[in-house]
């Protein structure tokens, strides 16, 4: 990435036809030694409950899922992110389950660090003084590692190390033959 916000390919060409949208949210998005343990949790959770597993590049926590808007207006999103001031800190991923409503198997902190509650108070916060629609529901810091799980009794024996928190991310989620994948399109450092 060449400058903090920016994307890692701003020279690319990108469709700026009237109307058009990225679907987008922003994230926790885990550097590669958190991902690999985490690569590893999902594959334990895969054996335990079943479902399709998170593929291990896919793996994140959402903060705020925005969904579709104008291309026209993600420079704009990026600014309005720019503004938001966090200090590091540390997450520790100690819980995993199972919600049977959506068959979503899942590791998350028992209790969430104020820091990260922080976090996407204040990211909302701007959000929506910008003019921004985002997914209003509670906020339930997780990563998800299968869908479509059998939700049986959870995993006890698991071990996940201190994810040090130190940026968070706006993604693109573009929807491919296959399934989707995930572009990170900004990002921005704790301070």
């Amino acid at each position: 990435m060449s400058e903090i916000g920016r994307p890692d390919d701003e020279l690319t060409p990108v469709s700026r036809a009237p109307g058009a949208v990225k679907r987008v949210f922003f994230a926790l998005w885990p550097n590669r030694a958190m991902r690999i343990a985490l690569a590893d949790i999902s594959r334990q959770a895969h054996t335990h409950f079943g479902g399709r597993p998170t593929h291990a590049e896919s793996l994140h926590m959402t903060l705020a899922f925005l969904g579709a808007v104008p291309e026209k207006r993600i420079d704009e999103l990026r600014a309005t992110a720019a503004e938001v001031r966090f200090a590091r800190f540390v997450l520790d991923l100690d819980s995993i389950g199972c919600w049977r409503h959506n068959h979503i198997a899942w590791i998350a902190p028992r209790t969430a660090p104020p820091e990260l509650s922080d976090l996407v108070a204040q990211l909302e916060a701007r959000l929506a003084s910008s003019g921004f629609s985002f997914d209003l529901r509670l906020f339930a810091p997780h990563v998800t590692l299968a869908r479509k799980a059998d939700c049986k009794p959870g995993l006890s024996n698991f071990a996940a190390p201190g994810w040090q928190v130190d940026e968070f991310v706006l993604v693109e989620s573009a929807a491919e033959h296959l399934g989707g994948t995930y572009r990170i399109i900004g990002r921005w450092r704790c301070g």
